[in-house]
């Protein structure tokens, strides 16, 4: 027993042994703090119990993430009163000295100098007020803005209105006030001070146009100013700040340019150099992990789209404008790689968008030889959305399919099929063939949808794309038809007889294919066309054996049709789930329709004076008859109840033409092979009908 006990202690003691070795290397990890030491109260045994491994790794704490609180309404709001109060007490100030001048009290001199003792007095008290922490930074700001508000105003009114300054002088004093502006700017750090600054700062080359500066010397100013903006803006993340500052900087050149017409290369290049700033800082400030971030990416496309439209403007009298666009295709293009590169896809996405907008509005100001433009801005806009959709662009879908449908109604609009070998026929042609390809693109199966793709999905848009590419195949033919075959106000047959083989087709092809609109879209058409071919009268002119032809087409689809549908054929397998409680009606109206059809090809043959007017009532006899028999017939082997009615009413309109109509209409001959005929069909269908 004694042996025993032994062997207990020893193994207990080496136990110790590692536990406290274990301790011993928690203790030097850096992520435990404080570690716990084997406690002499608790039995041995209890001490020597292996604990739990989880309970041995180190306790890591995730370093805390300082929240920065967010200011309420009322805070914003109270903020914003010592700017709005600032400007309400420089209008006080300005009318008074108005009413002041008004009355003669005071010289235009003595008015100057008040308001320039004004502005240094608000920016001194602001000084003040900062170095004694006596009042809010909001106070403090809005003293800073105004000093620069009525500097800059009182500026402006001595050079311009009272020509008390000299212009030079007040030029000089003008640039003392902006970079006072940009100076408090960076040193307040406040966004809406940031933003005054700018916008009053941007008025300066209006007043250097009225001293008859040079155009040159303004630009160089504009430039140098918002690139001075942009250390304020990047030091302290003014976004906003930057998309004013770029819309004035880029309004300002603009207007300076339209009012210089013989430096319009230079204003172009200095408008690109703005722009090129701008989308510098842009993607230094863009953050793709904000929720804001499709904000952001919105007004970039926005002032992209409005830099393109004033840099046409800028542009439209020099001869090789198409170069500068390029160089702007080239800007957009590096945007779009920098985005790639840093997989911002929404910025990706615009900036490719911009890059296809402007390289489609360089070809349309290049001068082509005739006519070749009219292939190559379908061309063009067929390879954008091929591009986006390559891409899987969302923005860039919607701009280029916009653009794409636009060029596409023009071109039907515009060309004609003649001659038959010109490039207006290939301009009718092409922009079908692209609408073909861009369906077959699009519908090429995607591992992952995107959520806009998953929108297009919902909304049937590469559905209803199959039936415009349809659609435009058969306008296409019934222009041919009309310039080959048709007069203009006849029926163009050979589109119909296009739109009944189309929409076979359509039945034959699986859904993943043809997508989920084409088959019923057509199916409308077709039933439209049947009866529009059989009920109008006027339909019956035109070209005779093209008529004969539709019919017999429309006749030989709805039979076939049918067919299939009561022998379990390709139509009937493809849709089964469909067609299976609905095949009684659907059945029963082929019916009918065949018969229609049948009826028209017999007016037909009798208008074009190819059968005579008495065969043609018997034959119209025989058919109802037939269908009748037909009909019953079919209706007693697939046991169809809205079959077997249809049957028994086209019966009794049989009997009823037979009895009251026709034996007037018809001679004895033709009377007699009538009633053999109907009698031996109505013997055979009796026959039938009582064998099952």
């Amino acid at each position: 027993m004694s042996l025993e006990m032994e062997r207990r202690v020893a193994k207990l003691e080496q136990e110790m042994m590692d536990l406290r070795q274990e301790l011993e290397g928690l203790k030097r990890q850096k992520s435990v703090e404080k570690t716990s030491t084997l406690s002499p109260r608790k039995p041995i045994i209890e001490q020597s119990t292996p604990k739990p491994a989880q309970n041995l790794k180190p306790k890591t704490t995730a370093p805390e993430k300082k929240m920065q609180p967010q200011r309420t309404l009322e805070e914003r709001i109270m903020w914003a009163l010592p700017k709005l109060f600032m400007v309400i007490l420089v209008m006080g100030v300005l009318w008074g000295l108005k009413l002041v001048s008004d009355y003669g009290y005071l010289s235009n001199e003595v008015k100057i100098i008040l308001a320039y003792t004004l502005s240094l007095a608000l920016a001194a008290i602001a000084y003040a007020l900062e170095h004694k922490k006596i009042g809010s930074s909001a106070i403090t700001i809005s003293l800073y803005g105004g000093a620069f508000i009525v500097g800059i105003l009182t500026t402006a009114a001595s050079a311009i209105l009272y020509e008390i300054i000299g212009l030079t002088m007040a030029l000089v004093i003008a640039v003392v006030y902006i970079g006072y502006g940009i100076a408090i700017s960076y040193l307040k750090k406040n966004e809406v001070l940031t933003i005054f600054v700018a916008f009053t700062s941007l008025l300066l080359p209006y007043l250097l146009e009225y001293m008859d500066f040079s155009p040159i010397i303004i630009l160089i100013y504009v430039v140098v100013l918002f690139t001075m903006l942009q250390f304020v803006i990047h030091q302290h993340k003014q976004k906003l700040a930057l998309y004013i500052a770029t819309f004035f900087s880029e309004l300002a050149v603009s207007i300076i340019a339209f009012m210089n017409n013989d430096n319009r290369v230079v204003f172009a290049i200095g408008f690109l150099v703005v722009l090129t700033i701008f989308y510098t800082s842009w993607c230094c400030l863009y953050n793709a992990e904000s929720k804001l971030k499709y904000i952001h990416v919105g007004l970039q496309f926005s002032l992209g789209a409005f830099s393109l439209l004033l840099l046409n403007f800028i542009i439209s009298p020099i001869e090789y404008s198409e170069a500068l666009l390029l160089i702007l295709v080239c800007l957009f293009a590096a945007l779009a790689g920098y985005g790639y590169k840093q997989k911002w896809q929404e910025a990706f996405d615009s900036a490719v968008t911009l890059a296809f907008i402007t390289l489609f509005n360089t070809l349309l100001v290049m001068n082509f030889p005739e006519k070749v433009d009219h292939l190559l801005i379908p061309f063009i806009t067929f390879a954008g959305v091929m591009m986006s959709l390559r891409l899987r662009i969302s923005l860039m879908k919607v701009v280029s399919s916009f653009l794409f449908m636009i060029t596409l109604a023009l071109s039907f609009i515009i060309h004609g099929p003649t001659p038959l070998f010109s490039i207006d026929h290939a301009s009718l042609i092409m922009p079908g063939i692209y609408l073909l390809i861009i369906y077959l693109y699009a519908r090429r199966p995607k591992e992952t949808l995107t959520v806009f793709e998953k929108l297009m999905k919902d909304l049937y848009v590469i559905d209803f794309l199959a039936v415009i590419t349809t659609g435009y195949f058969l306008a296409y033919t019934g222009k041919l038809d009309v310039t080959y075959f048709t007069g203009v106000g006849n029926i163009p047959h050979l589109m119909c007889i296009i739109l009944a083989l189309l929409f076979a087709g359509s039945l034959l092809v699986p859904t993943k294919y043809k997508g989920r609109a084409l088959t019923p879209v057509l199916s409308v058409f077709f039933i439209l066309f049947t009866l529009m071919l059989e009920v109008i009268p006027y339909n019956m002119q035109g070209v005779e054996w093209l008529n004969i032809v539709t019919r017999i087409v429309y006749i030989a689809v709805i039979v076939a049709i049918v067919i299939d549908l009561l022998m379990n054929g390709r139509i009937y397998q493809i849709y089964q789930e469909k067609i299976e409680k609905r095949l009684d009606p659907i059945v029963s109206a082929g019916v009918v329709l065949s018969m229609i059809s049948v009826w028209g090809l017999i007016s037909q043959l009798t208008y074009n004076s190819l059968l005579d007017w008495k065969l043609s009532i018997a034959f119209s006899t025989i058919t109802l008859f037939l269908t009748a028999s037909i009909a019953l017939w079919l209706s007693t082997l697939r046991n169809l109840r809205t079959l077997r009615i249809t049957g028994f009413i086209i019966l009794v309109i049989a009997f009823i033409k037979l009895i009251f109509f026709d034996l007037s209409a018809l001679d004895l001959l033709i009377r007699a092979a009538l009633f053999i005929t109907i009698g031996g069909i109505g013997l055979l269908l009796s026959g039938r009908l009582l064998r099952k």
